[in-house]
């Protein structure tokens, strides 16, 4: 496995829209390659032959490692998938995924400042809420036990913790995918990304894939024939698409907070100084 890690709002699905673009020639939003997240329901039910929904969330995160080690074995090749879950040490003291069906995680990873913008705007919640999100050891998406969703709990932690969980663990390799180098540099970035998943594509290639999942191609797309991922409490998946929007969108406060919570993080990673 592949694994395209972020927290959510961070650039997965670009990612995951360049990559379709690269193997498949064109890219369509609703058809995207590693495109069922790791938490899908449907793929953990046919890998083990059991019901997920008959598990509670402490025992489905036990049994996802045997899930993809199943559909490893069964496709015999790399597969791309696409994950949200921090990567913390489960019941069984192993991630929820499987170490022994993993080559390389490719961490998308995205100033939390924006990433709280997008996710606010994502969940219908507000700022303040999003930041809070960020913030909690417990957050997780799809948590509430009492419905059945499509998709299992995906625990978080805060978006320290979820960064760390991936980039700093040793049951693998990470290569880590600046969001904003994206934006800046996107044949460089995407090119380096794709060879360390194993792909020799040229710049040329590259260049074609990322324009053909340009930003306003992903949102015209979404106007004209809607994104099954779209959360449904939003009024479109595919917003701005911009690095350093929270200057323009979030108040100093909150900016802030999100500064003096995340700070030895993001100072890792280049966000403030």
């Amino acid at each position: 496995m592949i694994w395209l890690a972020s927290y959510p709002k961070s650039g997965n699905t670009w990612l995951r829209s360049v990559y379709t673009a690269l193997v498949q020639g064109d890219v369509d939003i609703n058809g995207l390659v590693a495109g069922a997240v790791s938490s899908a329901r449907g793929l953990f039910d046919t890998a083990l032959g059991i019901r997920s929904s008959d598990l509670s969330p402490d025992e489905a995160d036990s049994l996802r490692p045997a899930a993809d080690d199943a559909a490893a074995a069964r496709i015999g090749e790399d597969r791309w998938r696409k994950i949200h879950d921090a990567l913390f040490p489960g019941p069984t003291g192993l991630p929820v995924i499987s170490p022994d069906a993993t080559r390389i995680a490719l961490y998308v990873i995205r100033d939390p400042r924006d990433v709280a913008i997008s996710y606010a705007h994502h969940a219908g919640m507000s700022h303040k809420a999003a930041v809070e999100c960020l913030a909690t050891t417990d957050s997780a998406v799809a948590g509430d036990a009492t419905q059945l969703l499509p998709q299992m709990r995906q625990c978080l932690g805060t978006w320290s913790e979820h960064v760390l969980s991936w980039v700093d663990q040793d049951w693998f390799p990470v290569h880590v995918v600046r969001y904003e180098d994206c934006i800046t540099a996107p044949v460089k970035t995407f090119r380096e990304a794709f060879v360390a998943g194993g792909l020799c594509p040229s710049e040329a290639e590259v260049a074609d894939a990322v324009a053909r999942a340009s930003w306003d191609r992903l949102k015209e797309q979404e106007a004209q024939a809607g994104f099954r991922e779209r959360s449904g409490r939003d009024v479109s998946f595919f917003r701005r698409g911009k690095a350093g929007s929270w200057k323009e969108e979030l108040s100093p406060e909150l900016a802030q907070r999100v500064a003096r919570e995340h700070g030895e993080v993001m100072a890792r990673f280049g966000y403030i100084p």
